[in-house]
C-alpha cells in the first residue's frame, strides 16, 4: 500500500510504502520519503512499524537539513577552559589532515546553541557537532568530515526526546568497546532467549532466523549505567544465501524489550539485503555510507570474527539502577564526561514534537572507529589498553 502526500504538505513525507509480511506472524515493514532523498524505515506489528519509520524520517530530515549556526566564532567564546580543551583534542583526531590543538582553538567555527547536561546552561558548539550536513559549513567540515546519526532523536515529549538521545548515544559506544576490545557482559543461551521471548510475537521471528543460520545474543551493556543492550548477529555459511551476516541492536531498561528491539532491527536490515541482493542491485549505488559498508561485509566470516568474544571480568553492577534521564547525567557526570544537548521544539502537521540530539566530546564522536575518530577520550581510557590492533583499523560491521 502506496499513500501519497498529494496535498502536497511541506511538514510531511512525499510518501509512505507499507508492506505487509508474506506471513502473518512476521514483522510488517514500512518505508516513508521525500522528493529530496530523505528516507526512514521501521518494522513492527500493528502501528509500530508506521511510528518507527516516521519517527526515522522526521529525525533525519531535521538533522541534515534544518540546523542552523547562530553565528561564527570561537570555541572559547562561550565554553570553559576544559571544555576548549575537550573540543580541541576530540577535533584534532577527527580531522581530515594533521592540526594542533592551538589551530584548532584559533579556528572560527560555525556555532550553534545548546545547553550543557551537567546544568542545563546554555553555550555554543560547533554546528558540525550537530548538522549531518556539510551545507553550509565548508570552512569546519574538515575537522570532522565523518558524522552519523549518533545521538539523535526525535518524540512528542522533550523528556522522552532528551533520555532518547542520551540512550542512543550510549548505545553506539558500548558498541565500538565491544568491537574493539572483543569484550561483552555474556553470551545468551538459547534456553535464556526462549525464555525471554515466550509469549512475545517476535519469538517467531526468531525461531525462523535460528532454522535458516545462526543467531547470537551479546549483553553488551556498560554495567557502570542503567539498563541493558543486547547485540544479535546472524550467521549464513550457505554461499547461495543472499545474507550470510546481518545485525540489530537495542538498549532498554527492560531485557525482553531490549531482545525484542534488537531482532527487528536485525530483521529490517536483513529484509533490505535479501531483497536488493534478490533484484540483482548494484551496491555501489547505495548512498548511506554506513549500510554499504555493512553490505560489503555480508559474509559468514564476519559473523565468526564478531562472535569471537571475552566475558569481561569484575564489571558486576552491585544494585539495579533506576532508567532515566536523571540516573544518566548522574553516572555520566561522575565518569567526569561533559556533554551538550541541543533541542528544537517544532510542530508537524498541527502536532508539537522536539528534535534533540546529545554529544560529547569525551565519547566516541562517532561510529566509523576505522579513521578520523577520537580514539582517545574520556570514556576509552578505561579500556584503552584491551583494544585489539586488528580491530582499530576497521570499522565496527554495524549498519
Amino acid at each position: 500500500m502506496k499513500l501519497v502526500n498529494a496535498m502536497q504538505k511541506p511538514d510531511l513525507p512525499g510518501a509512505l510504502l507499507f508492506q505487509p509480511a508474506g506471513l502473518l506472524y512476521l514483522p510488517n515493514s514500512v518505508e516513508v520519503s521525500d522528493a529530496l532523498s530523505v528516507n526512514g524505515s521501521g518494522v513492527g506489528g500493528g502501528a509500530r512499524s508506521i511510528k518507527t519509520a516516521l519517527g526515522e524520517y522526521f529525525e533525519r530530515r531535521h538533522f541534515y537539513r534544518e540546523v542552523l549556526s547562530i553565528k561564527r566564532g570561537f570555541l572559547s567564546d562561550s565554553l570553559t577552559r576544559a571544555e576548549v580543551d575537550s573540543f580541541a583534542n576530540a577535533l584534532t583526531q577527527t580531522a581530515s589532515r594533521l592540526i594542533s590543538i592551538e589551530e584548532v582553538k584559533k579556528h572560527p567555527f560555525s556555532l550553534t546553541q545548546v545547553m550543557r547536561a551537567s546544568d542545563f546552561s546554555e553555550c555554543s558548539i560547533p554546528t558540525i557537532c550537530i548538522s549531518l550536513s556539510a551545507h553550509g559549513l565548508e570552512k569546519d567540515n574538515f575537522l570532522y568530515p565523518l558524522r552519523d546519526t549518533c545521538g539523535c532523536s526525535f518524540y512528542w515529549n522533550v523528556d522522552i526526546a532528551f533520555l532518547g538521545a542520551v540512550k542512543e548515544y550510549l548505545e553506539r559506544q558500548f558498541l565500538l568497546r565491544f568491537w574493539l576490545t572483543k569484550q561483552c557482559q555474556a553470551l545468551f543461551s538459547f534456553g535464556k532467549v526462549e525464555c525471554l521471548l515466550r509469549g512475545k510475537n517476535v519469538k517467531y521471528l526468531y525461531d525462523a532466523l535460528i532454522f535458516s543460520g545462526e543467531v547470537s545474543i551479546f549483553d553488551i551493556s556498560d554495567n557502570r549505567f542503567p539498563g541493558v543492550c543486547l547485540l544479535a548477529v546472524y550467521g549464513q555459511n550457505d554461499g547461495d544465501r543472499h545474507v550470510k551476516y546481518c545485525a540489530g541492536m537495542s538498549y532498554s531498561g527492560d531485557i525482553g524489550e531490549a531482545l525484542e528491539k534488537a531482532l527487528l532491527e536485525l530483521w529490517q536490515t536483513y529484509r533490505f539485503m535479501d531483497l536488493f541482493k534478490a533484484i540483482g542491485s548494484d551496491q555501489r549505488k547505495v548512498e548511506d555510507d554506513y549500510l554499504r559498508y555493512f553490505m560489503s561485509c555480508n559474509e559468514y566470516s564476519t559473523y565468526r570474527e564478531i562472535t569471537d568474544y571475552v566475558v569481561a571480568d569484575g564489571d558486576d553492577r552491585e544494585s539495579p539502577l533506576e532508567f532515566s534521564l536523571e540516573v544518566f547525567l548522574s553516572v555520566l557526570n561522575g565518569l567526569g564526561v561533559s556533554g551538550y544537548f541541543y533541542s528544537r521544539r517544532a510542530r508537524i502537521n498541527g502536532v508539537n514534537c522536539v528534535f534533540a540530539k546529545y554529544v560529547s566530546p569525551d565519547l566516541f564522536l562517532h561510529m566509523n572507529n576505522s579513521r578520523n575518530i577520537n580514539l582517545k577520550n574520556g570514556y576509552s581510557k578505561s579500556f584503552e589498553s584491551l583494544m585489539f590492533s586488528s580491530r582499530l583499523n576497521r570499522m565496527v560491521p554495524f549498519p
